[in-house]
């Protein structure tokens, strides 16, 4: 019961972390060592749906080697992390060592010698985005408790992200709004410089005519004359 409820308190409070910041790599790197600590494990990653190479890519992981990490990219085929996000549903395997579907490449690239996974779908609504797994219990094996427990961590760890990328997105087209308005007030205020010039002219060079030769002017040509200063004038406001 002690248990139970210890990860009741800390399910509630990595929840209350999650709603509280829109850091990306803030959120994540918070997911990954909550869930390590809550199953007692060597490692947890978090694989996100590359919708564009049509792959699974790590977004995060406790696993020092994180840049070679980023480098991997893990297919859907031929791979436990694809099977979890191809079938939508958790794997708990106690001996990775003997089953075909482990993707080697990682352990070949970063020297790690998987023993256990427990790996769930993160889910938004009745869309797969990606994998949360843990790998190597510290201590007997992996459960059916742990995969359930995973499970919530995953839940709120796929809505938070996905909230996360949505204020960025929000982000960089206020940004992009921002450079338009500046491009068009740049180009309202070097468009006014260039008219104002030549305005000027004009205006004056009308001026001094009616001016001039007024008396020399009929009331037709005095009207156009007029009429063009008064255009000028709205012009140049």
């Amino acid at each position: 019961m002690r248990r139970v409820l210890r990860q009741l308190a800390r399910l509630v409070e990595i929840s209350v972390t999650l709603n509280s910041t829109l850091d990306h790599e803030r959120l994540l790197q918070h997911i990954i060592d909550t869930a390590a600590d809550m199953l007692e494990c060597e490692a947890v990653s978090i694989l996100l749906y590359d919708d564009n190479k049509e792959e699974l890519r790590f977004a995060a992981s406790t696993d020092s080697n994180w840049d070679q990490l980023q480098e991997i990219s893990v297919p859907l085929e031929n791979s436990l992390a694809g099977n979890i996000f191809r079938q939508n549903s958790y794997l708990v395997i106690n001996d990775l060592k003997n089953d075909p579907r482990h993707f080697q490449k990682v352990s070949d690239e970063l020297e790690f010698a998987p023993q256990s996974l427990v790996g769930v779908p993160m889910r938004i609504r009745d869309r797969v985005t990606g994998v949360l797994e843990g790998l190597n219990k510290k201590e007997g094996e992996f459960t059916f408790d742990d995969a359930k427990l995973l499970s919530v961590i995953a839940s709120q760890a796929a809505v938070a992200i996905h909230n996360a990328e949505l204020m960025n997105n929000l982000r960089v087209a206020y940004e992009e709004i921002a450079r338009i308005d500046k491009i068009k007030s740049d180009f309202i205020a070097i468009a006014s410089h260039e008219l104002r010039t030549p305005i000027a002219v004009m205006k004056g060079a009308i001026s001094l005519c009616l001016d001039g030769i007024a008396g020399e002017m009929n009331e037709t040509q005095t009207e156009l004359m007029t009429d063009t200063l008064d255009n000028i004038e709205r012009l140049n406001r």
